[in-house]
Order: structure tokens, then sequence, then C-alpha cells
């Protein structure tokens, strides 16, 4: 049964997405360019793309770890139904929750809270769990180690590979710190990281000058990583699927090889390390059941050493993928 209402996307749409997802700011006259038509049809097929449910918005790509920030993923189930949207709707407006998804599978739910140390998560989640009143079963914790983003180059076959600079969030933490100018960027551009530098200005209350002056010097310390649509692929016919990988003895040539593996896969769009019950997560983007299951018989032939796959299916889109989740300074 087709749980979606899908579009089918042609040959521009799947160009247009893919190079929106290599620069979620990249003007509509650099996009016509590489995509050999004109920046007003490039306007017109993201408008639809917007209007079809595909693009959910743009964000922006923050590395919270230079912040000294780190990610802590849960992933657990829930008890009944009842309160489950409230649940589900406090969730996404806290302001240490930078994501937020349904899940089918081992987990019904999955969310990661962003915090400076190990206390500070640890009350957040008790203040959560007794916000939603029991509403929580059991729950695994993964502590991200690092993040690596890659973009959808199965959209495009095999034209396109995917470059060696690819946004990363994670590895030692950072100190940089952000004071109310930053602030007021990031927090505007991760809700819209197409806005120009005009719209931002404004919308900061900030000259053009500085909010130029400060994106860059942003960019450049990779505090940004980069910038990216939020991309409900379900609704152009595809699913994901988050696997769970076990791994015993882990070294540097094991990370390696499934680092290698990971950048060759063109339907592996996230790779997650971890500290916890599992090693790492892939997410996955296929057109059906059966093509997953030829991706793990690859994932186990090239990968043999592999201990344990557990299987999720991330229901829709994200309830909320915002990595300038923070409310304050």
């Amino acid at each position: 049964i087709d749980l979606y209402q899908t579009m089918e996307l042609d040959n521009l749409d799947k160009k247009v997405l893919y190079l929106l997802d290599t620069d979620g700011r990249m003007s509509l006259k650099a996009i016509a360019k590489k995509s050999h038509t004109s920046s007003e049809v490039v306007r017109y097929r993201i408008a639809r793309l917007l209007k079809e449910g595909i693009i959910k918005k743009f964000i922006t790509l923050v590395n919270f770890s230079e912040l000294g920030y780190v990610g802590h993923g849960v992933f657990c189930s829930f008890r009944g139904e009842k309160g489950r949207e409230a649940g589900l709707k406090l969730l996404a407006e806290h302001d240490r929750v930078y994501w937020l998804a349904e899940f089918g599978g081992g987990y019904d739910l999955a969310f990661a809270i962003m915090a400076k140390d190990t206390y500070e998560f640890y009350t957040t989640l008790n203040r959560l769990k007794e916000q939603l009143a029991g509403l929580l079963g059991a729950w695994d914790v993964a502590i991200r180690i690092l993040l690596i983003q890659f973009p959808r180059t199965y959209l495009l076959k095999d034209e396109e590979k995917r470059g060696e600079k690819l946004p990363y969030f994670g590895k030692a933490l950072g100190h940089r710190k952000i004071d109310g100018a930053d602030f007021k960027i990031l927090k505007r551009l991760s809700q819209d990281a197409r806005l120009e530098i005009n719209a931002l200005a404004s919308a900061s209350g900030l000259p053009p000058s500085t909010v130029a002056f400060r994106l860059k010097r942003l960019e450049q310390e990779q505090v940004i990583q980069g910038y990216a649509p939020q991309i409900a692929c379900q609704n152009y016919g595809c699913q994901s699927y988050q696997l769970f990988l076990t791994v015993d003895n882990l070294d540097e040539q094991k990370r390696s090889e499934i680092l290698r593996y990971c950048s060759a896969n063109p339907n592996i769009v996230f790779l997650i390390e971890t500290l916890g019950k599992w090693n790492f997560e892939l997410i996955y983007e296929v057109n059906s059941q059966r093509e997953l299951q030829k991706q793990m018989a690859s994932l186990r032939q090239r990968l043999p050493w592999l201990t344990q796959i557990e299987t999720g299916i991330i229901f829709d889109h994200y309830l909320k993928y915002d990595q300038f989740p923070l409310g304050k300074i």
C-alpha cells in the first residue's frame, strides 16, 4: 500500500534537487547554468518542490560541537497513544532537541539532544521524561561521536561523484564563543538557509556588511558546515531506513572501511559513529524494501566483520531537524 502521495521527478527536478543538496544557498543563476536551463525555470521548479512537500525547508548545517555541544540520540518506545501528539509537540518545541522522527521496527520514536556535558544531558532527559508523564517506554542512548552527511547522488545515477569535502558534525569539542549578532544570524539561517544577505540583515536587525562579514567568518571557522534542503524522499517514492551496526574490536582500519563503503554508496545519506549499544548508524534512501535487502546483502559482503545489523524505518519526513535550536546563548 502506498502511504504517500508521490510526485514523479523528471531529470531536471532531480538535477535541481541534487544541486541544492550540495549547496542550499546556490544561486538560481548558478543552478540554471549547471542544469542548462533558465533562472526562471529553476525558480519554478524549486517552488514546485516546496509545494509538493519534497523540500520542507532550507536548513543550515551547524557543527554545534565547535560551540561546545555534544549530540545524544535517544531511541525509545511509546506506552500507548494517549498524549502522543502533545508529547511530540513538546519535543519538537524543546530548545535542546535538534532531531525528531517517528520510527517503525524496534523503536517508536527517536530524538536527539544537544548538551554541554553528560550531566546536562542527564538532567534534560529526566525533565523531558517527567513532562511526558510516563509516555516513553524502554529507551537506548547513543552519544554522537561523528556524523557525516552525503549528497543524494542516487538522484543522478552515475553522473556525479561525491566530493571530498562533506559536511560533518562532531569530532573534538571546540570552544568557539558566539555573541548576540552571531546568534541572530544562526537562528534565522537555521530556519531559512536561502535568505539573501539583505533579507537576513533585516530579519536580524543588523547592517548587511556586518551580516556578510559574520557569515563568512562562521563558514571559515567551520561552525557552519554548509546549507541544504530538508528533503522528504517519501514524497517522490523512496523510503528512509536507519541501520544500527555493531562491530567487535573496532579499530581504525574497520572505521576507514565503513567510511569508504558509505562514500561510494549513492543511497547512503548519513553515517553516524556512536558510543552506546551500537557503533554506527547508516541512513539509506531506497525505492523499495527489496532494494534495502540488496543493500544489506552488499553491506554484509563488503564488511563481513559486522557482528549485528538492526533495521528501523523512518516514517514520513523528520518531525524536526534543526541544528541550531537554542533559544538563547
